[in-house]
């Protein structure tokens, strides 16, 4: 999975994503997409959670400033979040289907 968030100073990519459980947990808790029907709905919510989700999005791109990141637009980053929720969804499944075996 292939994520990029753009900023001001350019464009910072994450290519392989190794996310904890604990913090897919916290991003899905954080951002209920099961119950936000629209992007605009997506993008109050990332907005509203902004602060939770700031050391995340530092994590994935560890070299983009905190400038870099307040530069960043809201429909790049609802990209990011539903990427993100789209490879949860996945790998979970993953699991779920490893246990079956």
């Amino acid at each position: 999975m292939k994520l990029t968030l753009h900023t001001i100073s350019g464009d910072y990519t994450a290519e392989s994503i190794d996310i904890s459980f604990g913090v897919l947990e916290d991003i899905l808790n954080a951002l209920d997409f099961e119950n936000l029907s629209d992007t605009r709905q997506v993008g109050i919510a990332v907005l509203k959670c902004s602060k939770q989700l700031k050391p995340f999005i530092k994590e994935l791109f560890p070299q983009a400033t905190d400038e870099d990141i307040r530069s960043a637009k809201t429909s790049n980053l609802i990209e990011i979040f539903k990427g993100l929720y789209v490879y949860a969804t996945e790998e979970l499944g993953k699991v779920g289907d490893a246990t079956k075996n």
